[in-house]
C-alpha cells in the first residue's frame, strides 16, 4: 500500500502507479468564512482535510484530492475575511475539476463537504458526470455527521451542531489547537428580526412548529458568528468525534464503492 495518500504530495510518476489500484477520490470540500472570534476563517477546511486524510488511512483504494476551500459563503460576506465564490462559479469549478479527476482515471468521487453552501454544487456534478458515464459521485455533510454522533455523548453539553458551537470548536482544538483562542470565545444565538418566529440558520426558520424560509445575512442575526455555545469545547471531546466520525464514513466509503458504477463507465 502506498504510504502517501495525499495526490498532490505524489510526483507524476508515484500517481501513475497508484492509479491501478486507486480509483476512488476522497475531495475535502471547505470554505473561507466567520467562524467567531476564536476560530480560523478556515475551519470547514480544516476538518474537511482531516477526516479525509483519516478516512484515506482506513479504506482501501482512496486517495486524498486537493482541498476545494473557496466556495459559496456569500450569506457571511457582512463579516472580514470571509472569501466566496458565485454560486454558478461554483458549479463550473466542481464539474471541472471533477473531470479532471475522471481523466486521470479516478471512476468514483466522495465529497467530505463541510460547509452546506456546497451542497448544491456536489448535486448538479453528481448528475452531469452520471449522465456523461464518468464517475459515481457521493458525498457526506460532515457537519450534519456530527450532529448524529454528536447525540451519542454523554460528553457533550451542545448535542447538536451548532455554528462555532462546542463540536466545531472541539474538533478545531484536536486538530489545530494553535488556531483557537479561547479567550475571545462567546456565547451568541441566532436573533430573528421579528418576535414571531425562530431563526435556525440563515436560510431556515420556524414558526407554529413548522418549518419555511427567510432568507437572510448572517451579519443580521449573529454579531459574533457563533450561533451556539463554545464554552465546554475541548481536544478531548474533539478527537473522540473525530474517531467516530471515522469509523462511520470508513464504512461508508467502503459500501460506496461496491456501488455499480453508472452505464458507460469501465
Amino acid at each position: 500500500m502506498f504510504k502517501k495518500k495525499l495526490l498532490e504530495e505524489m510526483s507524476w510518476t508515484d500517481f501513475q502507479e497508484a492509479r491501478k489500484t486507486h480509483d476512488t477520490a476522497l475531495v475535502p470540500f471547505g470554505s473561507v468564512e466567520v467562524e467567531g472570534p476564536h476560530l480560523p476563517l478556515a475551519v470547514d477546511s480544516i476538518v474537511a482535510l482531516e477526516v479525509a486524510r483519516r478516512v484515506a488511512d482506513v479504506t482501501r483504494g482512496t486517495l486524498v484530492a486537493p482541498l476545494l476551500n473557496v466556495t459559496y459563503s456569500g450569506w457571511h460576506m457582512g463579516f472580514a475575511g470571509t472569501l466566496s465564490l458565485s454560486m454558478p462559479t461554483l458549479f463550473k469549478v466542481t464539474e471541472e475539476y471533477c473531470l479532471s479527476l475522471c481523466h486521470q482515471g479516478f471512476k468514483r468521487i466522495f465529497f467530505m463537504n463541510s460547509h452546506v453552501g456546497n451542497d448544491p454544487a456536489v448535486w448538479n456534478t453528481a448528475n452531469e458526470l452520471a449522465a456523461q458515464g464518468k464517475a459515481r459521485v457521493g458525498m457526506v455533510n460532515l457537519w450534519g455527521l456530527s450532529s448524529e454522533v454528536g447525540q451519542q455523548m454523554a460528553e457533550l453539553k451542545e448535542k447538536k451542531f451548532l455554528h462555532a458551537g462546542e463540536i466545531m470548536t472541539s474538533l478545531i482544538m484536536a486538530i489545530r489547537p494553535d488556531l483557537v483562542d479561547s479567550s475571545k470565545a462567546v456565547v451568541e444565538y441566532l436573533k430573528p428580526l421579528t418576535d414571531g418566529y425562530e431563526a435556525l440558520l440563515s436560510s431556515k426558520s420556524r414558526l407554529k412548529g413548522k418549518l419555511f424560509s427567510i432568507y437572510h445575512t448572517s451579519d443580521e442575526l449573529t454579531k459574533s458568528g457563533v450561533m451556539g455555545d463554545p464554552s465546554a469545547a475541548s481536544a478531548e471531546k474533539g478527537e473522540a468525534i473525530l474517531q467516530k466520525m471515522t469509523e462511520f464514513l470508513a464504512a461508508a466509503v467502503t459500501e460506496f464503492q461496491r456501488v455499480p458504477l453508472p452505464k458507460g463507465i469501465f
